[in-house]
């Protein structure tokens, strides 16, 4: 496959990502990560992240991130992490083999912070003053069901499933 899309010249052309796009991305191997996520995907805790928690997107660490009781740890404190949680989440985690949820849960934010703004979930793409307003796009709507013309949308921002972002030049 990886030789089919070298020989076709594929690529992931996306400009501007949408925030749902973003999150549909994969962590392992992301695009827009920097060096150090390679070194951090081949770990005790990535295996963990992969095979106990179903980690294979940036929306699966975003929930591990945004779970209540990593978020009161860590305002709680600096590094120190719980050995022993009793929510509900942590007791699932448990149950599938997961011998340390919260670290896992400390491990999806390193992850996290290996993403490029760009790419990052959490960072908002710059406005490019491009996208149609809500009334031209429903004029547009309108004028598909009705055979009008059609007010071309120059957005640079990418929506959609992460395939149509891929290109062949």
């Amino acid at each position: 496959m990886l030789s089919t899309a070298k020989k076709f010249n594929v690529s992931f052309a996306a400009v501007k990502l949408s925030a749902n796009m973003k999150q549909s991305l994969p962590i392992w191997y992301h695009l827009g990560a920097l060096k150090r996520l390679r070194l951090l995907n081949n770990s005790k805790v990535s295996d963990c992240l992969r095979d106990k928690h179903d980690v294979f997107r940036v929306a699966d660490l975003l929930k591990l991130t945004h779970r209540a009781c990593f978020k009161a740890a860590r305002a709680a404190s600096n590094d120190f992490v719980p050995e022993d949680c009793e929510c509900q989440d942590c007791i699932s985690d448990s149950n599938r083999g997961c011998k340390h949820p919260q670290k896992c849960c400390q491990a999806a934010a390193l992850l996290l912070l290996q993403v490029r703004p760009k790419w990052h979930p959490d960072q908002s793409s710059p406005g490019d003053g491009l996208t149609l307003t809500r009334r031209r796009r429903g004029r547009n709507e309108e004028a598909l069901e009705s055979g009008g013309e059609i007010i071309f949308d120059p957005s640079l921002t990418s929506r959609g499933p992460v395939a149509d972002a891929f290109r062949v030049f």
